[in-house]
């Protein structure tokens, strides 16, 4: 396939991918970093605040909060939603999300963050009914458990900590920001996305 060619059907996907009736669940740009997420100083970095950008990761018995980081100006609206992969053994699975960092309340919370900073937590503890949302372009499907749009009035580094006060394990996504945006070169790793997605859903194994 000429370069030409390839690069017209990478837009044409992305502007079906766009154009996917995909609301409030949007098409999340994935992020996979090296970063262990296991404190701040491993903390996964997100892009820009207002992108819509995806993590999947696990709680685990060795891990039990998953650290990510983004950096916001002031007075800024973010958006955060977590689910869980549709997986029966994950049915009751309920995580939360803290968002922390400057300006935020003081609340207890239980693993240590910065000096300085507080917090707003959102619990998934009371969902008996997640909604159930399919996503095309992966052919995976998940529950979402929650979704939050948190006013952050300084500018600066926040951090997102998904934990379980219950102290369960299990996969989780969770995502960011509202607008769509990928660049070719996005679609053009598109197919090595799809595999690590399915794969975290277990796709292929059911």
């Amino acid at each position: 396939m000429s370069l030409p060619l390839r690069r017209l059907m990478v837009l044409f996907v992305l502007q079906q991918l766009c154009l996917w009736p995909s609301s409030p669940a949007y098409a999340h740009r994935p992020i996979f970093s090296q970063e262990t997420g296991a404190d701040p100083q491993t903390a996964i970095p997100f892009g820009e605040p207002d992108v819509s950008q995806v993590v999947y990761r696990e709680l685990t018995p060795t891990q039990q909060q998953v650290w990510l980081t983004v950096t916001v100006p002031k007075e800024f609206k973010l958006f955060v939603q977590i689910g869980v992969p549709l997986i029966d053994r994950f049915r009751n699975f309920r995580p939360s999300v803290a968002v922390v960092g400057p300006g935020l309340p003081a609340v207890e919370l239980p693993f240590t963050i910065p000096e300085g900073m507080g917090a707003v937590v959102f619990s998934t503890k009371e969902v008996e009914n997640p909604r159930v949302f399919h996503e095309h372009f992966t052919g995976t499907d998940s529950w979402i458990l929650r979704s939050e749009t948190v006013r952050l009035t300084e500018q600066g580094r926040y951090y997102l900590v998904v934990f379980c006060p219950e102290g369960q394990n299990g996969k989780f996504w969770v995502a960011i920001g509202t607008r769509e945006a990928f660049t070719v070169k996005d679609l053009l790793e598109f197919p090595s996305w799809r595999k690590r997605i399915r794969e975290f859903h277990e796709v292929s194994k059911r």
